[in-house]
């Protein structure tokens, strides 16, 4: 082999030789802009989710807000009608409770309804009955012997009626240190109460339903009115 022939071989050994090098680095330089961009688009779907995450996250806190704010008008807008129904409910009903008592009927079914409660609220023992000056005598003689009847079912003395001129309309009922307030100040101490239960009955008349507040059958126990008041 003479000296031209060795050249062109060891040519052609460094030109494979260069292929293959440049094989090589273009395949590597592949690889790595391959996972170059596997890697940022990953990057940029994971920042594309927190953004929608984000946004999402923000809708929702603006739909509650404006849920609560539209419930905050609307229960303030319901409770300014509440308090403006109360205002003209409240005196109505006072003034409905001093007709009952003024109304001979009223007042017997309210002081019939009052000493049976007494009977099961109150020890039978020395009953002293506070009422109303204006409730006639006639009325207070039978009501005295009907609650004496009762009592001495029980061995208890007949009950001592007097008038207090603190008391508007009504009884209060007193065995030693427990008491029955049945007056007019005394069914109408419980406003809360007596506003919620107002304000169901209205509902109820507004095509609402009223829970039943009463207490076992309408008693007056403790400020509770009179059942048909």
């Amino acid at each position: 082999m003479n000296v031209e022939e060795r050249v062109k071989g060891l040519l052609n050994l460094v030109d494979a030789y260069r292929r293959d090098e440049c094989r090589e680095v273009i395949d590597r330089a592949k690889a790595e802009a391959s996972g170059i961009l596997r890697r940022a688009w990953r990057a940029e779907r994971a920042h594309l989710h927190a953004s929608v995450e984000a946004e999402r996250t923000r809708a929702r806190a603006l739909i509650q807000a404006a849920r609560a704010e539209r419930a905050t008008r609307e229960r303030a807008s319901g409770d300014r009608r509440n308090a403006r129904l109360l205002a003209l409910a409240w005196p109505r009903l006072t003034a409905t409770l001093r007709r009952r008592w003024l109304d001979p009927q009223g007042r017997e079914a309210w002081v019939d309804q009052i000493l049976a409660s007494a009977l099961d609220a109150l020890p039978p023992g020395q009953w002293t009955v506070r009422h109303a000056p204006d409730w006639p005598a006639p009325e207070q003689a039978a009501a005295c012997v009907a609650a004496a009847g009762r009592l001495a079912k029980h061995g208890a003395p007949a009950p001592k009626f007097r008038a207090d001129p603190d008391l508007d309309a009504g009884l209060v009922v007193e065995s030693g240190a427990a008491r029955l307030d049945a007056s007019l100040a005394g069914l109408l101490q419980d406003r809360p109460n007596l506003e919620a239960r107002l304000l169901a009955l209205l509902a109820a008349r507004d095509g609402g339903h009223a829970d039943d507040s009463r207490d076992g059958g309408g008693r007056a126990v403790s400020g509770a009115a009179p059942e048909d008041a």
